[in-house]
């Protein structure tokens, strides 16, 4: 047993779901192997970590009739196509084609566009002064080129470190993913970088790390935003289920159609299911701690009956 499939059995083995033989090769390997020992105490700390997570409160006794209450609303907004879905459609497979999806790739065209920016400002963006505009004028129109430039540059940046960060073994990027949960002002540069290991990351452990480190920042856009595109594209249980209930915890009503889509999908795991349901039951809940929300009247709550 080679280390990837060891690593990919890494979550049966902790279930007690995997084989006899096939626990018995995994032990032997892990073992002998340095590389997958850390790999195993990197996912006996994020398991760690979400057990001490504080326990769900008890749903309400009117869940069952919000939950299909919410339900039919939902359904009847996924049953009306959006005029422009095809057309986002085409749009996402023609730069999911153009776009490189490998890091050397992504890192050589992010030198390119950084060196025909710097060309092409150097090269047209800079007429010479003439004697008539003041150098005060002048002075001016070079700093906000400067800026601009510099902006390319930093936007250049963040695709490399994305790229540098795929680049890495899978135990570096999970305690990447640990340290950023120390982080309790990160800028957004970096939750960019959690959010593309989220979407991007091959590694399961990886990617749930990911959401528990965005957990404490799920109030930001980005992060909101990061993780409802995370969603639509994980296919693995324990990840799914974990962005929904952050989602869900968050009160993330763009996450609706989702839960609703995940809740009806026959091809989904049970878990995921289950979970998507809690979380719709949830986002139908009026909170408590929003009195105005409450008192909307283009949201009521299902009368009791």
């Amino acid at each position: 047993m080679n280390c990837q499939r060891v690593q990919d059995h890494f979550i049966d083995y902790q279930d007690g779901t995997l084989a006899a033989e096939d626990s018995a090769a995994l032990r032997a390997h892990l073992a002998s192997c340095p590389t997958c020992q850390r790999e195993w105490s990197a996912l006996q700390e994020i398991t760690r970590k979400l057990e001490a997570l504080p326990a769900a409160e008890e749903p309400s006794p009117r869940l069952r009739e919000q939950f299909y209450a919410m339900l039919e609303t939902h359904q009847r907004e996924a049953d009306s196509v959006s005029p422009f879905a095809l057309a986002r459609s085409r749009l996402d497979r023609f730069f999911a084609a153009l776009l490189p999806s490998t890091p050397a790739l992504q890192f050589a065209g992010a030198l390119a566009a950084l060196a025909v920016g710097v060309f092409t400002g150097a090269r047209y963006l800079t007429p010479p002064p003439s004697a008539a505009a003041p150098v005060a004028v002048v002075d001016q129109a070079a700093q906000q080129k400067i800026a601009d430039l510099e902006a390319q540059v930093k936007d250049m940046g963040s695709l490399v470190a994305a790229s540098l960060l795929q680049q890495k073994s899978t135990s570096e990027r999970i305690t990447t993913m640990l340290a950023t949960m120390d982080l309790k002002s990160p800028d957004r540069r970096v939750l960019t970088d959690v959010v593309s290991a989220l979407a991007l990351d091959p590694s399961v452990n990886v990617r749930l790390a990911a959401v528990e480190a965005l957990t404490d920042h799920a109030d930001q856009a980005v992060v909101r935003q990061g993780l409802l595109a995370a969603l639509t594209r994980e296919t693995a249980p324990l990840v799914q289920v974990a962005i929904i209930e952050l989602l869900a915890d968050v009160r993330e009503f763009d996450a609706a159609p989702l839960f609703e889509r995940l809740s009806r999908d026959e091809a989904t795991d049970q878990n995921v299911r289950d979970s998507a349901r809690r979380g719709l039951a949830v986002l139908r809940t009026p909170s408590p701690t929003d009195p105005l929300k409450n008192n909307n009247p283009s949201n009521p709550a299902p009368a009791v009956s």
